[in-house]
């Protein structure tokens, strides 16, 4: 059967479940090897943690990787101590093409450059990056040139607890180390206001109330740059960072202002045919940037996941407890800079919030990448780094674009092991010795939301703001959780308005079920389809990483680029089917 003929309707019409295309065999088979025997194999998205054991006795890794771009165009797969990029057959094909091609993902870069004996793929993320030739907005991604090996990076995590970064087409980056543990989860976190053009609180869930919705306005209007708005109001000093979660609960927070310019840069070099840091072994141009190290205050050695979402919006974050819910074990922090939560494998706790008030150590300088930022780019990419790094201080960006060459021949340190992190008290805890929760679903940054998972079978929706479960659903044990976003335009003025809509799909495993439910209104699935087992499902990312980087003045600041609706797809680890989630109005 043609993949594309393939789907799954709802009897009352509102969900879709439609496969768009498959990754061929033959792509498989080079993907898995001889081990591609037809057997099934356990998939995670972004996340590999489980081992078999083969006929020899030795322990080796079955855990297949996923991670999709923006809108699910490319879809990276993770096996073994290799991943494979691949290419949409929607991507790129004309409206005539898609109709009579055969449906199948274009391989676009199989890697392993660099990756030790012994070492296995345990976490990716496929970076969309923002580049002044892309335009993004409104569900979609447009190349305006051939250049767009700049607009893709690859990251992959390793058991040894290595990061290295690739290019579209397989080239290593840059390599880093900066825990000796399996990286579990990479994780990229925009600022709230990057996803919303209202001010910060606007777009909150009421609790009390199942009638509320998530609603807010969407209006735009282009300063005539590709892929800009203006935002209203004044922007809060909140960046967008790379979150590395390892399996001990130690978290690394990568800058990502310094980590986007730093991979600017490179990726230019590249383009050029100069040296990069492709060569990924710690030479002298290797990419600099800047990073915190975190470690949490747990009574257990391991996590089943852990997540960032950022400083808090507002004071007394804590002050809304409901109390007699919640058992805390450190002072109400009224300005917390760093919040987190987090799912100990072990001990009494289900999950644990984590905040602080004190600042973390930061290593390196954003000094160093300023100068080669200045030495190497113009155009958008130097107006990006002015904008970020001497918006503040003029002085500073004419020594350093004066001095260029001081800057660059500084070798960058690339071994960052053995620094201690900043440790981070628990501020709260839920405690049920029998239940434990397995993986926790970020909702875009404006909602404040977060979906958890647990082995009793419930899904739990947690406000980060309140600290409440504001909803639990029931009787999904083996399910897996993400977040899908429709516009609807409002017919209720004359002036064109839209509001967004924001649903929580569950696929649970067992029952081979798909099931959303609207936020809100949680009480029931608003439509569930039978699909069959052997699915993962898999968010896709809603913005390109340097999306959220602020240019322009005080009073006419503006991110670059907005973000996309909040999309996910299901992934068949067996078939090779890749199968998009669509809510219809």
């Amino acid at each position: 059967m043609n993949a594309r003929q393939q789907s799954f309707t709802s009897k009352n019409g509102r969900l879709t479940v439609g496969v768009d295309a498959q990754v061929p065999s033959s792509l498989l088979q080079l993907l898995y090897g001889e081990e591609n025997d037809g057997t099934s194999r356990s998939a995670n998205g972004s996340v590999a943690g489980s081992n078999s054991v083969g006929e020899s006795g030795h322990s080796r890794d079955t855990t297949t990787t996923y991670a999709p771009s923006i809108d699910g165009k490319y879809l990276v797969i993770g096996y073994a101590d290799r991943y494979m990029l691949l290419e949409s057959p929607s991507a790129t094909a004309t409206a005539k093409e898609v109709n009579n091609s055969s449906h199948h993902y274009r391989l676009m870069s199989v890697g392993n450059e660099g990756a030790a004996s012994g070492e296995r793929v345990t976490s990716l993320y496929c970076m969309d990056i923002y580049t002044s030739a892309a335009a993004y907005g409104g569900g979609s991604i447009k190349q305006s040139n051939g250049n767009d090996h700049q607009s893709m990076c690859v990251i992959v995590g390793y058991s040894s607890g290595f990061m290295r970064i690739f290019s579209m087409y397989g080239h290593l980056v840059t390599a880093h180390q900066f825990h000796s543990q399996p990286l579990l989860r990479i994780r990229v976190r925009m600022p709230s206001q990057a996803n919303s053009q209202q001010t910060a609180g606007e777009v909150r869930y009421l609790a009390g109330n199942s009638h509320n919705r998530h609603n807010h306005n969407s209006r735009s209007s282009n300063d005539g740059e590709s892929g800009t708005s203006i935002l209203q109001g004044a922007v809060r000093e909140d960046a967008e960072e790379v979150c590395l979660t390892y399996a001990d609960g130690v978290m690394v927070s990568i800058d990502g202002k310094s980590l986007y310019l730093a991979l600017r840069v490179c990726l230019n070099e590249a383009a050029d045919g100069t040296n990069s840091g492709s060569s990924g072994g710690g030479g002298a141009d290797e990419p600099v940037f800047q990073y915190k190290k975190w470690e949490f205050e747990l009574n257990t050695p391991m996590v089943a996941d852990a997540v960032s979402y950022g400083p808090a919006a507002h004071r007394d974050p804590l002050a809304l407890l409901a109390k007699g819910t919640v058992q805390t074990s450190s002072p109400i922090l009224s300005d917390a800079t760093a919040r987190f939560l987090v799912a100990p494998q072990q001990g009494d706790a289900v999950f644990g919030v984590f905040m602080t008030n004190e600042d973390a150590a930061t290593s390196f300088s954003a000094v160093d990448i300023a100068g080669r930022v200045a030495a190497k780019v113009t155009g958008a990419v130097l107006s990006l780094a002015k904008s970020y790094f001497w918006r503040a201080s003029p002085l500073l960006m004419q020594s350093s674009a004066s001095e260029p060459s001081s800057q660059s021949d500084t070798p960058p340190v690339s071994s960052l092991r053995g620094d201690s992190g900043t440790v981070v008290p628990c501020a709260f805890a839920v405690r049920d010795g029998v239940r434990k929760v397995l993986e926790i679903s970020l909702a875009p940054a404006q909602y404040n939301l977060a979906a958890l998972t647990d082995s009793l079978g419930r899904v739990l929706v947690f406000d980060l703001e309140t600290c409440e479960i504001v909803h639990m659903l029931k009787g999904l044990r083996g399910s897996q959780c993400a977040w899908l976003e429709t516009m609807r335009s409002s017919q209720d003025s004359a002036a064109a308005s839209f509001s967004r809509r924001m649903f929580v799909v569950v696929y649970t495993a067992r029952r081979g079920t798909v099931e959303v439910f609207e936020l809100g209104a949680m009480e029931r699935p608003i439509a569930s389809v039978s699909v069959g087992a052997g699915w993962r499902l898999v968010q896709c990312p809603s913005q390109p990483f340097g999306g959220s980087l602020v240019v322009g003045s005080s009073w006419r600041a503006r991110r670059v680029a907005l973000p996309t609706l909040a999309t996910c797809i299901l992934v068949n680890n067996s078939s090779g089917q890749v199968a998009r989630v669509t809510v219809n109005e």
